[in-house]
């Protein structure tokens, strides 16, 4: 008798094993979906990453995936918050924010400007380093274009040492951006457990508590049920400012004078002849005018179209009175630094002394 040949094809491919086969695939596949879908239906955060104490260790910088890690792994009662939400992360830095220049908060400002507006993102948080927290806070504050919350946030000890903050202000972070009371709010410096202004915020010291906002006080808390909002920024920013990251490639060379007694005027003139298109004037308290020495390079300077902004070196807790005047530009209640970011940008679009001064008056 011939021998049966062998077939293959029903040993792999019997209708039983092709049943099988199928119903695995469709388990696995509706698996794969939910987990898809699952995935697909928590809020997504961007991180831009840009180094800084949040981030250094005492063997040096790490990843912010790495400090993400670390608060899950050390703290459980963070996995409730951390699974809830996805995150995509842009390294964009790893440096001290104190080496930031110009071209860097540009483009911080421009990375938070393009993701944010990605349909599918609920808001950004950067974290960098507390030296110029606030002054990346401001440029956020006046340069992106959204609603989305806008969260600069920090760490006054390094990752993984006693007392660190860092995990804290990340975790918080994120539950600011959760928050629905939070759109609209422009860019926000949060830690200790606070959330401030990007137009108010001042560092003052390097303890945890250093991030004040003056008299006019901070926005709101974040407690462990729940964020709140007190108040909320006045002034013109993010979806409601004028200016344009897009169109701007380079920021206008401004400089800060100081104001005392026996002031070198030739300094005035040193910044001017060194590029300068404008000058903020850290003045007296209450007038934010000038030592009597310097007065008369000031004018000269602001003859010639230079523009000149008055702010006070008693800080944001005292505005400009206004002077219809006068040569000079009233700064507000701004703090010098602050004045100067808010100039830089103005100087892109005018060099105009009344255009500029609306400009201070509505931000």
């Amino acid at each position: 008798m011939a021998a049966k040949k062998f077939r293959w094809d029903r040993v792999f491919w019997s209708p039983q094993r092709f049943r099988v086969a199928m119903a695995v695939l469709l388990v696995v596949g509706i698996t794969s979906w939910a987990a898809f879908a699952q995935r697909q239906e928590k809020p997504l955060i961007k991180i831009v990453a840009t180094g800084g104490t949040i981030a250094n260790t005492l063997d040096g910088r790490v990843p912010i995936q790495q400090v993400i890690a670390d608060i899950r792994k050390n703290f459980p009662e963070t996995h409730e918050l951390l699974d809830s939400v996805q995150f995509e992360i842009i390294d964009l830095l790893r440096v001290g924010s104190h080496e930031f220049t110009s071209d860097d908060f540009l483009k911080i400002a421009r990375t938070v400007n393009r993701v944010v507006r990605e349909s599918n993102v609920k808001g950004v948080i950067v974290t960098q380093g507390t030296t110029t927290s606030e002054d990346t806070a401001y440029f956020l504050h006046l340069l992106v274009r959204s609603d989305k919350p806008v969260v600069v946030t920090n760490s006054q000890r390094r990752h993984g040492t006693v007392g660190n903050d860092g995990d804290r202000n990340f975790i918080d972070a994120v539950s600011v951006v959760l928050s629905p009371e939070a759109v609209g709010k422009g860019a926000m410096v949060v830690s200790n457990q606070t959330i401030k202004s990007g137009r108010d915020v001042l560092k003052t010291s390097a303890r945890p508590d250093a991030f004040v906002s003056g008299e006019h006080g901070i926005l709101g808390v974040i407690e462990s049920d729940r964020v709140d909002f007190y108040r909320a920024p006045a002034r013109r920013h993010t979806s409601h400012s004028e200016f344009d990251i897009n169109s701007i490639t380079s920021l206008p060379k401004v400089e800060v004078i100081a104001v005392y007694y026996d002031a070198e005027p030739a300094l005035i003139q040193a910044a001017a002849d060194a590029g300068a298109k404008g000058i903020v004037l850290n003045g007296f308290t209450t007038s934010g005018r000038s030592h009597s020495s310097q007065e008369p390079a000031l004018q000269a300077l602001a003859a010639k179209g230079i523009a000149i902004v008055l702010t006070a070196r008693g800080g944001m807790n005292n505005r400009i009175p206004v002077n219809t005047q006068n040569e000079f530009i009233e700064g507000d209640n701004l703090v010098a630094h602050k004045a100067r970011i808010l100039l830089q940008l103005a100087l892109t679009q005018t060099s105009d002394r009344k255009e500029i001064q609306r400009i201070f008056n509505e931000y």
